[in-house]
């Protein structure tokens, strides 16, 4: 709460008037003159500090000019009495020692003075005052040290008289982006080092608190005691509270509006974290993987105040409703302004949680959440409960979590612990595509300190020789995406490296070589994703040395200004000369050098990062045009609204092939591929699978085998030949398994996929950021009718060639490629507009072959 808002400081608590008794100015602290006067609010408290206006004497003498403070010891009296008259049964003192001597040596708990309580009838009660205990060193500058000494050395019994806030949820400055992670404006975010604060507020609870006090006296030992201001209240509870947050419900009638991130509690006398929504009822969907984005009227909020604090709801300016938060914890339930309070149990218990493979009996790696009977998320410790406050997550907080619509799950690597609520808790818990997810409620006991759960795997894709990756990954360590891949099941992760105007990100992950899990089963290599605006974005898979520049052509992908320095068919072959694999982007956008990859044969894999009727027709385009070309999934993971491996590769590695980085990769390179969000799709084409070529019997037909299990309800399975669905299979009721036979009639060179989808017209949908369709695509078998395969296409020749030309045209007539002073370039030519024109005229004359030969 703001600390000059008095709205309802003046409850229960009465400050004491101290201008009597002043004696010295606040320049007597370091930068005093920005120290705040008058009546102010601390912690929810009323308290009273000195103004230059006020006046009185001390001891019969003339009051100090410009006084505002009191300081007892040194060159003032002693020993000062402050008038109270009232019986209280809490005091609270601003005050601080004047010296830093503390920081010079001075023991810790050495007594600097006594308050006295004198009550009316002559008696007292004399409180000793202890260096570090009741009170310390008012802070200073310490602009010649690396660490403020006062920072961790506060007293143990006094609190700062500057609380913790929350920082502001959506917006800040850039350089506060790390501190917003921390929820509160926390003084060692600061840099440099400003004072947060000037005095401690020390809680004293009087020994006689039925009798009146008659006044306080204090008395220094030696050491110079700074009073900035008394506060008395006549209720019976800590002033700053001892009591652990727990969680408060808010259910909100439509005319108080949903819960969105303007939506705040404050609490006056305490503390209150962010809403948040929660998931009300039981979840619907494949378990583990998320629930929708939606507008909600259920939320909670973490609040640790003092039983006579008052709880605000606002939204932006306006006052929602208010609720006393001691009335609250009495009747369990409060209602106001279209909302209802609820405080629901606040038993809790320390829980181990071992996630076990069911065949083995041993812990797996997963990801994983909890929640209680309410909806309110129990995330395992060290892991979050919203992942950046429910925000956008780009290039931020991204490692060790996911969040798939509303709901945020932990990666762990088989066993986690940490605070489950007692009574239902409801868990899920996934591994990929080959493991039956789980949603399962356990009722937790208070005496409980272990949770045991099961994953059952469903298909065993690497007994057959499929095993899965993602070709891309951003902005995650080489550790965050080994920890996040074994959850997911991927065995092979490529983490680009990449570049975005002036950030460069992962550079730092670059070896040239696969780092591999102690187990072997994961594999991450940090690669690249080599981008241009206009001609665009290139995937260069296990690289021994970093192929620079990773971006070009200015604006969004390298600097501001920047000239067009190289292609992706250049970076291409530097890729390949390193025995490495090329992969084109999130296929076909953006779509200038496409053709000329494709032309050229530099391509190895074009990667589908959602399934789209668009790039799913231009990759058809090509196919029909007579390219051979392999299929993969990625996710362009860049935020942790992602998961790793949500669509991805699996490739077929031979018996005879040991699994590792390299053999996964060579598979892509054969095309024995297919991409997926989650079926598992098998194609066979007289026996022939993907990336395979066979040619067509003296029947005329093929047999056709398409087979699909998921995890995920699926309602279609298609056969596709030459861009043509020519059988199907189709339920309607969704399920989990479906298979296709057919023979096929082929009378010309053709190729064969298949393909399954996720149920409904729109195609059902993810939870992630992208909320990609739930879908299966396998790269094509090729069927030959002679010796050779080959099929070509008039329109998609000229397709291409418009785009080499339009690319040429880029190059010579808009690109910054006109350096103003004497360049030598990378790529050591003279002359650099022939270097970029090169890998077009080739592809051009390339395709005018083809074309003459159609």
């Amino acid at each position: 709460m703001p600390d000059h808002d008095t709205s309802s400081a003046g409850r229960d608590y009465r400050p004491l008037d101290l201008a009597g008794v002043f004696n010295v100015p606040r320049s007597v602290l370091d930068d005093g003159d920005s120290y705040p006067l008058g009546a102010r609010t601390l912690y929810g408290l009323p308290f009273l500090f000195g103004d230059d206006l006020s006046g009185g004497d001390i001891s019969g003498g003339e009051r100090d000019a410009g006084a505002v403070l009191l300081r007892v010891g040194g060159p003032h009296p002693a020993t000062v009495t402050i008038p109270v008259g009232r019986a209280f049964t809490w005091m609270v003192v601003a005050h601080a020692l004047e010296s830093p001597d503390l920081f010079d040596g001075q023991a810790v708990g050495e007594t600097c003075g006594h308050y006295t309580l004198v009550y009316d009838d002559g008696s007292t009660e004399r409180l000793p005052v202890r260096r570090r205990f009741e009170i310390g060193p008012t802070p200073r500058l310490w602009s010649d040290r690396a660490i403020p000494l006062d920072w961790g050395q506060t007293p143990f019994l006094a609190v700062p008289d500057a609380q913790h806030r929350l920082m502001p949820r959506a917006h800040g400055r850039f350089d506060a982006a790390g501190a917003r992670f921390v929820d509160i404006d926390d003084p060692q975010a600061r840099s440099p080092y400003v004072l947060p604060y000037r005095f401690y507020l020390w809680p004293c609870r009087n020994p006689r608190p039925g009798r009146t006090v008659r006044a306080l006296e204090i008395r220094s030992a030696g050491p110079a005691i700074l009073v900035g201001a008394v506060t008395v209240s006549d209720l019976d509870e800590d002033p700053f509270g001892r009591t652990v947050w727990r969680d408060v419900l808010l259910d909100l009638d439509p005319s108080a509006g949903p819960i969105a991130e303007e939506l705040a509690v404050t609490v006056d006398r305490g503390s209150a974290t962010y809403v948040y929504s929660r998931t009300a009822g039981a979840a619907e969907g494949t378990p583990a993987w998320g629930t929708p984005v939606e507008e909600r009227h259920q939320g909670y909020v973490r609040v640790a105040a003092t039983p006579s604090a008052r709880l605000t709801l606002t939204r932006g300016e306006h006052v929602i409703s208010t609720c006393g938060w001691g009335e609250l914890l009495a009747a369990g339930r409060y209602g106001d302004g279209g909302v209802t309070w609820r405080v629901p149990d606040a038993g809790r218990a320390w829980v181990r949680t071992t996630v076990r493979d069911a065949a083995t009996g041993e812990p797996i790696p997963c990801r994983i959440h909890f929640r209680s009977a309410d909806g309110v998320p129990y995330p395992p410790h060290g892991h979050h409960g919203h992942i950046n406050s429910d925000g956008n997550t780009w290039n931020l907080d991204i490692g060790g979590d996911v969040r798939l619509g509303t709901t945020t799950y932990s990666y762990i690597d088989g066993t986690c612990e940490g605070w489950l609520p007692l009574g239902e808790v409801t868990v899920e818990a996934a591994r990929g595509f080959e493991y039956e997810p789980l949603r399962t409620t356990v009722t937790i006991r208070p005496d409980q300190a272990e949770l045991d759960l099961t994953l059952t795997r469903v298909t065993d894709m690497a007994a057959e020789g499929w095993y899965s990756g993602d070709t891309h990954v951003h902005f995650v360590s080489t550790l965050g995406a080994e920890l996040e891949a074994r959850g997911e099941d991927v065995r092979v992760t490529n983490l680009l490296l990449s570049q975005w105007g002036h950030l460069f990100t992962n550079t730092e992950e670059f070896t040239g070589r696969p780092h591999t899990s102690h187990d072997g089963h994961t594999h991450v290599f940090a690669g690249q994703e080599n981008r241009s605006g206009m001609l665009g974005h290139i995937n260069l898979l296990g690289l021994r040395r970093p192929i620079m520049p990773w971006c070009t052509g200015g604006a969004e992908e390298s600097e501001l200004g920047g000239g067009l320095e190289t292609t992706l068919s250049h970076w291409a072959d530097e890729c390949r000369e390193q025995g490495g694999t090329v992969v084109l982007a999130h296929f076909p956008v953006p779509n200038g050098e496409a053709a000329a990859l494709l032309a050229t044969g530099r391509l190895d894999a074009v990667e589908m990062i959602a399934y789209d009727p668009y790039n799913i027709q231009e990759y058809y385009r090509y196919l029909n045009a007579g390219y051979r070309i392999t299929l993969v999934g990625g996710t362009d993971k860049m935020s942790s609204e992602v998961p790793i491996g949500l669509i991805r590769t699996y490739a077929r590695v031979p018996a005879e092939e040991e699994f590792d980085y390299w053999s996964w990769c060579r598979a892509v390179r054969r095309g024995a591929t297919f991409a997926t969000s989650g079926p598992l799709l098998w194609l066979g084409v007289d026996g022939r699978q993907p990336g395979e070529e066979t040619r067509v019997p003296e029947s005329g037909a093929v047999r056709v085998d398409a087979r699909v299990e998921s995890i995920f309800d699926v309602d279609r399975l298609e056969i596709v030949v030459n861009g043509h669905v020519v059988a199907e299979r189709r339920t309607e009721a969704p399920g989990r398994t479906l298979d296709l036979t057919a023979d096929v009639p082929v009378t010309e060179d053709s190729w064969i996929a298949a393909r399954c989808y996720g149920p409904g017209a729109g195609v059902a949908r993810h939870h992630d950021v992208w909320a990609r369709p739930i879908m299966a695509h396998t790269s094509p078998v090729y069927v030959r009718t002679g010796e050779e395969y080959a099929r070509s296409d008039a329109a998609t020749i000229d397709h291409m060639l418009n785009l080499v030309d339009g690319s040429l045209a880029y190059i010579d007539e808009r690109s910054r490629s006109l350096w103003p002073g004497r360049v030598c370039h990378r790529h050591g030519q003279d002359d650099h507009l022939a270097f970029l024109r090169a890998p077009f005229l080739q592809a051009r004359d390339l395709l005018l072959e083809r074309r003459a030969a159609v």
